[in-house]
């Protein structure tokens, strides 16, 4: 019995067209199975096609599905699964991005539609600073929202520690390989991968068996890493890099995404830094600035909250400057006299006042925002 998916999985196999111009052919013919039951006329009426690419296209249909039902029978020989873009389980978050793939190839237990996806990315080479911040961050993760999936490349240095530290916290997590599912590289993360499949995890790719390695194939790799998750938080990155790559996706894709700030002396925190400085992501300390930007809860009070139900003494200006800042990640002090309508003396000593109470933090530039860890 031949798989009905065959057509889905061949028109990855198409000479001469990516992933956009894939969706156009099977939005314009309803379904993957009536592509190859197209005329040529049929495909150079397609906007975008173009006479040439059509004949092309349709000289490689009988070669496409060829390549798709040797590409069944590895699946079905190796234990692996694919999933197609019009499949109802289909990641829904990657269905946004524009260039998202058609095929996804995996191997694991999944479930992309996951309630909550974080992607976490960094340097190979990563300081202590980072990987110790990544722990905190999963860890915290683990403790109140024990349901999130972990995302990253399963690189060395932020990306396996991303991983292992999910994996020693009860957390399921997906590597995303920039290669076929023939072989893991790194080599020597092959023991992880064996927990996260022992673990409810998965490892995928959108690489068919037997695809020449290459190493733009782990840059492209990148933009399923962001367009998979609800945010990424980058932890060090150069200023140039996949980490770099990766963040310009998803902020392309409109996800959050959060960069934990370092020395302006390191060389792994300048990427962060200017990711912050460019508004390109948001400064994360904790997991608290996650559920702050994204509006996360676990349905119990905030540390914010518990901070303010037992502070009893606020006065009248106190309250409002809180009340304000509430509504806004950060403000600057031009703002603040603005919308509080109090003289620079008296919001001054006020902002003062709730720095004390570890209300309040100033930033540079006389920005401020709720101190929320």
């Amino acid at each position: 019995m031949i798989d009905t998916r065959i057509y889905d999985l061949a028109i990855s196999f198409l000479d001469g067209i990516g992933d956009i111009n894939a969706k156009k052919l099977i939005s314009y013919f309803s379904n993957a199975k009536e592509v190859f039951h197209a005329k040529l006329k049929d495909l150079n009426s397609i906007s975008g096609i173009g006479n040439v690419k059509a004949k092309t296209l349709y000289l490689s249909f009988e070669k496409a599905l060829q390549l798709a039902q040797e590409e069944l029978v590895y699946i079905y020989s190796n234990e692996l699964d694919f999933v197609c873009f019009g499949d109802k389980n289909y990641p829904y978050r990657l269905k946004e991005c524009d260039d998202s793939p058609m095929v996804l190839y995996y191997k694991g237990s999944h479930d992309f539609n996951a309630q909550k996806i974080i992607s976490v990315v960094g340097t190979r080479k990563a300081s202590n600073y980072g990987i110790e911040f990544v722990e905190k961050l999963i860890s915290s993760i683990s403790e109140k929202y024990p349901e999130t999936v972990i995302v990253s490349g399963l690189a060395y240095g932020i990306d396996i520690a991303a991983h292992k530290f999910a994996l020693n916290y009860g957390l399921k997590t997906w590597a995303v390989l920039g290669h076929s599912l023939e072989f893991i590289y790194p080599a020597v993360h092959k023991a992880t991968v064996k927990k996260m499949l022992e673990q409810e995890g998965c490892v995928l790719s959108d690489y068919p068996h037997g695809s020449k390695i290459d190493p733009s194939h782990f840059a492209k790799r990148n933009r399923i890493v962001a367009g998979l998750c609800d945010a990424l938080v980058v932890v060090e990155s150069g200023e140039k890099g996949g980490s770099m790559i990766t963040a310009n996706l998803a902020n392309h894709y409109n996800r959050d995404v959060f960069a934990l700030p370092g020395s302006i002396n390191s060389s792994y925190s300048k990427g962060c830094n200017r990711l912050i400085k460019t508004n390109r992501a948001n400064l994360i300390e904790s997991l608290e600035d996650i559920e702050y930007i994204m509006n996360w809860s676990d349905g119990k009070p905030s540390d914010l909250q518990k901070k303010l139900d037992l502070i009893s003494d606020l006065n009248e200006n106190e309250i409002k400057v809180v009340n304000i800042l509430k509504k806004h990640e950060y403000l600057d002090i031009d703002n603040l006299l603005r919308q509080t309508e109090m003289d620079n003396n008296s919001l001054s000593l006020c902002l003062l006042e709730l720095e004390f109470k570890n209300l309040v933090r100033a930033l540079p530039g006389k920005i401020f925002s709720l101190k929320i860890k």
